[in-house]
């Protein structure tokens, strides 16, 4: 029986209710491939009674959805094993590997939902832009929000949610994406090496003209229209796939804080800072994070959902969800100055940080799991997206901050706000 007429896909039933090289000699392509978009036709009625099929909820985006950083719960500057989550396999979404190499899909990502009826696909991808993109010496293919394709297999990720949605009955798509269009990895990462000194003199990295510029009006401006372009590339997947507006909604997701201002970081201007913490970052560079770059990517990204046309569109605002637990701030900590046994501890999840701390090494960490959320992290955001489905707010702008404790499942308890 399929899943895709709209007779079973109203809003009543769904869910109760950092490289840019393109792949040599491909083409992006706006347009789905022709011959297989048609909706598949209704089903007849049966007499038997059979369970009602599962909504679907599918992630789409880069490694703020996808999942990466979620292998580990808490930071540690010693043994890795008190904060080993998910082990060695954490990213493997199929027995014993990647479906894609590199996109770290993670076991526990914001599709991994606990909620009745409702299943989970993640089609996101880490390092993803809103086009996709081949990757330098090996580093592989990067499926983007299009409807690109190749000769080897791969496809981009509006052309695999289009597939997707056609044989299962989708009331919610989950987007994260824009945040590497801004390039804001490597500017971290630059900022990191500058607190550190390692290749110049120390300095702070929002003094660089060229590192300003990059969230500037002109550049916000590009990314947003990129962006918007991306959500449309998503709407159309839907519309191909046989889906009406009014079949399901589009959660759009900004960027959660992942570092303290300098007020509420509890770590002196030292060293200690990166030995200790793994937060090699300035004062003032801590705060133009939050106030200036963060800003620019979170607004560019809401200005793209308001432009969309077609179906409901909920901004799910993550700017504040780890306040309290991000990385160096003060009120958490991580091993061994926790005083915890391990990341299943009682407790652990209120008193530990969510987001993983900066790396330079290899093994068992690695570099891009630096400053994502972490295993707890990532429920939050679990979380956040689960109160969403449940509660169907009206389109609009809806936050997500963190609440106490745990919930039954064991994620961290949030609550949305207005």
């Amino acid at each position: 029986m399929s899943c895709v007429p709209s007779p079973l896909r109203g809003r009543a039933s769904a869910a109760a209710s950092l490289v840019i090289v393109l792949l040599a000699g491909c083409t992006h392509s706006d347009e789905a491939p022709p011959g297989s978009d048609k909706p598949t036709p209704a089903a007849t009625s049966s007499t038997v009674v059979t369970p009602e099929p599962p909504n679907w909820v599918v992630t789409v985006g880069d490694s703020y959805i996808s999942g990466e950083g979620a292998r580990w719960a808490g930071n540690t500057s010693r043994r890795a094993a008190p904060v080993d989550a998910l082990g060695p396999t954490a990213y493997d979404d199929r027995p014993g590997e990647e479906s894609q190499p590199g996109c770290h899909r993670a076991q526990e990502s914001i599709a991994t939902l606990d909620l009745p009826n409702i299943r989970g696909k993640n089609l996101a991808c880490s390092g993803a832009t809103t086009r996709s993109s081949g990757g330098p010496a090996g580093l592989g293919f990067e499926p983007g929000l299009d409807f690109y394709r190749d000769g080897e297999g791969n496809r981009g990720q509006a052309l695999a949610l289009q597939r997707f949605a056609r044989t299962h009955d989708v009331s919610h798509v989950i987007v994260s994406i824009g945040g590497n269009d801004f390039g804001f990895g490597p500017v971290v990462a630059g900022c990191a090496l500058g607190f550190l000194g390692l290749f110049a003199p120390r300095q702070p990295c929002s003094a660089d003209s060229d590192v300003t510029a990059r969230f500037g009006a002109q550049q916000a401006r590009k990314v947003r229209d990129k962006v918007r372009r991306a959500f449309d590339r998503v709407t159309t997947a839907m519309s191909l796939a046989g889906y009406a507006d009014g079949d399901y909604r589009l959660v759009v997701l900004s960027y959660p804080s992942p570092l303290p201002e300098s007020t509420k970081v509890r770590y002196a201007r030292d060293q200690a800072r990166y030995d200790v913490g793994g937060c090699p970052f300035f004062d003032v560079d801590l705060d133009w994070a939050n106030d200036v770059a963060l800003a620019a990517i979170n607004t560019s990204i809401n200005r793209a959902a308001r432009a969309v046309t077609g179906p409901d569109v909920v901004q799910l605002d993550l700017a504040g969800a780890f306040n309290g637990h991000r990385l160096c701030e003060r009120g958490v900590a991580s091993f061994p100055e926790s005083g915890l046994g391990s990341w299943e501890s009682a407790g652990a999840a209120s008193r530990l940080e969510w987001v993983n701390r900066t790396y330079f090494s290899l093994t068992p960490w690695q570099v891009q799991e630096s400053l994502h959320p972490n295993y707890w992290g990532m429920r939050a955001e679990q979380s956040c997206v689960e109160l969403v489905i449940a509660a169907q707010p009206v389109a609009g702008r809806v936050g997500c901050r963190p609440g106490a404790g745990l919930t039954t499942a064991g994620t961290p308890a949030m609550r949305l706000t207005r």
